[in-house]
């Protein structure tokens, strides 16, 4: 189910939320929230349910067994039943057919039959986010960073709620728990207009924008072996910023419906493009995510004390995490590099010190990056990368929509100067103004005259 659709908007939406405001009673508010978060989640297929039982069964008993047991060996046991769990559900659903594939095709070159069947599996969605999700809360209570709930429903309603549960924000059980025992009675005036200001805010940023460029840079794509470099440039320039605004969209709306459920999630973009370096970039693009490989991965893995081999590894899994393909380890691989190379030239205070050549020339390298995440096939990206260097053709006249031209530069100009949306509401009690209200309710109802042209979230295929 889309945020911006008719059903959501009209009927799944103030049905979820109008309901649990009536309800009273503290586990049945829960409860109701579990049952429309699995409504929400299996209107698009409703087998997949099974997967965030599964989840969420395997997590809340491993939970209680890790905080009974003391012997180190038994608590790893218990850890690695969680994780094998979680794992396995992702391994297999996302990246059995890669497998599959690459194993086929070395059995090809040696001259065997295939060693695994090539079975057609239909990814669910919104999968790499809840594994991960559920996951944190088995390491922090192994960590004896948390201790286990013993509500079930509890448990259940924070896996599975349906504001982020398909894309995010990444959320932890040390955020959200108290709030969820002793659920707020009614909804307060502040909530209410933060929900509505997020929501509406990233409603635009999905519909007005990130839509809207698709329109124009998918069918460049599409085309990829007939472009000219101009013409590749203003593809892969708009694919980064449609990118942006359709995960930061997605993650405001998600904020905006915590809100109004009387529930606070963490901010998940912190405007990416004002990055003045790849390290910076990577402290305000999906910080959530960010976060998680930091502490479950990085850190473990050595950190700063083992840097190299830490990094590698992390961004590496981190580029895989977001797609079955080689495509997304190559993006992750051209990251590390990135973040090494920065290491070693602030070492020798290499860094640019005028902000605006600094923030240019991230958004440059990210942008680049992005190369590897939008085509089906290294070809295509390689294909497309050749093609923006090909300085011999550089001035090839081009026919390219004049509409194209300005919504990518009214985007890129609030990406890269435009205020957060978070820093807009700093003092969360301030009353609305009339003004805003009244623009606010003129974009929605704009977004809402496009939402039979809305596409799926980009974010939703990872």
């Amino acid at each position: 189910m889309l945020f911006p659709s008719y059903i959501f908007l009209f009927v799944f939406g103030p049905i979820a939320i109008i309901g649990y405001w009536l309800i009273r009673n503290q586990k049945a508010r829960r409860t109701w929230l579990t049952v429309m978060s699995y409504i929400f989640y299996g209107y698009w297929k409703w087998q997949f349910c099974a997967l965030l039982l599964v989840s969420t069964i395997v997590d809340f008993f491993v939970g209680k067994k890790l905080a009974s047991v003391e012997e180190p060996g038994r608590r790893k046991f218990w850890l690695i039943v969680s994780l094998a769990a979680n794992l396995g559900m992702l391994g297999f659903f996302k990246y059995y057919m890669l497998l599959a594939a690459s194993a086929n095709e070395i059995a090809g070159w040696l001259g065997a039959g295939p060693w695994l069947p090539g079975w057609e599996i239909v990814l669910p969605i919104g999968i790499s986010f809840f594994t991960f999700q559920s996951m944190s809360y088995t390491i922090d209570i192994y960590r004896r960073e948390i201790k286990p709930t013993g509500d079930i429903i509890e448990f259940a309603a924070y896996v599975s709620l349906f504001p982020q549960l398909i894309a995010g924000p990444i959320v932890r059980y040390s955020e959200v728990y108290k709030t969820l025992r002793n659920l707020p009675a009614k909804l307060s005036l502040s909530n209410l207009n933060l929900g509505l200001f997020y929501f509406t805010a990233g409603l635009v940023k999905k519909v007005l924008i990130a839509d809207r460029i698709a329109y124009f840079s998918d069918p460049m794509f599409q085309d990829y072996t007939n472009l000219v470099p101009i013409e590749a440039w203003l593809a892969i320039l708009g694919f980064s910023l449609q990118l942006y605004f359709d995960f930061a969209g997605y993650s405001l709306m998600a904020i905006g419906l915590g809100y109004l459920l009387g529930l606070e999630f963490p901010q998940n973009f912190n405007s990416p493009y004002k990055a003045v370096s790849i390290s910076d970039f990577w402290r305000r693009w999906h910080m959530t995510l960010s976060r998680w490989l930091r502490d479950y991965l990085y850190i473990p893995l050595g950190g700063r004390n083992n840097r190299f081999i830490a990094l590698a590894v992390t961004m590496l899994l981190g580029g895989l995490w977001h797609g079955a393909a080689w495509t997304y380890m190559i993006w992750g691989a051209y990251h590390a590099v990135l973040l090494e190379l920065h290491h070693h030239l602030k070492r020798f205070k290499w860094i640019p010190k005028n902000i605006a050549w600094a923030r240019i020339g991230t958004f440059l390298l990210v942008t680049i990056g992005w190369v590897f995440f939008k085509p089906e096939s290294l070809e295509a990206s390689l294909t497309i990368l050749k093609k923006m260097f090909d300085f011999a053709n550089f001035t090839t006249l081009v026919r390219i929509s004049p509409l194209y031209l300005l919504i990518l530069l009214i985007a890129l100009l609030w990406a890269m100067l435009g205020p957060n949306m978070v820093d807009l509401i700093r003092n969360k009690e301030a009353a609305p103004r009339r003004a805003w209200a009244i623009a606010l309710g003129f974009l929605a109802a704009l977004c809402v005259l496009f939402f039979s042209e809305a596409s799926p979230f980009l974010y939703f295929q990872f």
